[in-house]
C-alpha cells in the first residue's frame, strides 16, 4: 500500500480547517453543509475543508485550542460499500493520541 501525505492548515480567524493531500490536484469539489470534499481525475477524494471546524470538533471533545496544535492530519477512504464512500479524518494532537472523526454524511458515488 502507497504511502500518502497530507498538508493541512486550521485558521483560528476564520475557524477552518483544510486537509490535502501533497502533489494532488483537485479535479472537483462537492459541498456537504460546512465541508467541502475534493476530488482527483479518478474521482479519488484527496482533500477536505471544513468551515466552523471548531464548533464539529466540539462534539467529539476537541477544542479549538487542540485543533491550534495539530501534530498530523490525513483523511481516510472507506469504499467498501460500492454505493457509498465514507471518509474519516484523522487527527494527532499534542497527546500523540490518534482520533478518528467520521464526516457526517456518506459521499454518494452514483
Amino acid at each position: 500500500m502507497e504511502k500518502q501525505f497530507f498538508d493541512w492548515d486550521y485558521s483560528t480567524d476564520s475557524d477552518i480547517l483544510n486537509i490535502h493531500k501533497v502533489d494532488k490536484k483537485t479535479k472537483g469539489s462537492a459541498e456537504l453543509g460546512d465541508f467541502t470534499v475534493d476530488f482527483d481525475d479518478n474521482d479519488n477524494v484527496i482533500g477536505i475543508e471544513i468551515i466552523h471546524a471548531a464548533e464539529f470538533f466540539k462534539e467529539v471533545s476537541i477544542t479549538k485550542t487542540q485543533l491550534e496544535d495539530i501534530k498530523n492530519a490525513k483523511i481516510l477512504v472507506d469504499t467498501r460499500n460500492p454505493k457509498y464512500t465514507l471518509i474519516f479524518i484523522g487527527l494527532i494532537l499534542a497527546d500523540e493520541i490518534e482520533r478518528m472523526i467520521p464526516l457526517p454524511a456518506p459521499v454518494c458515488v452514483c
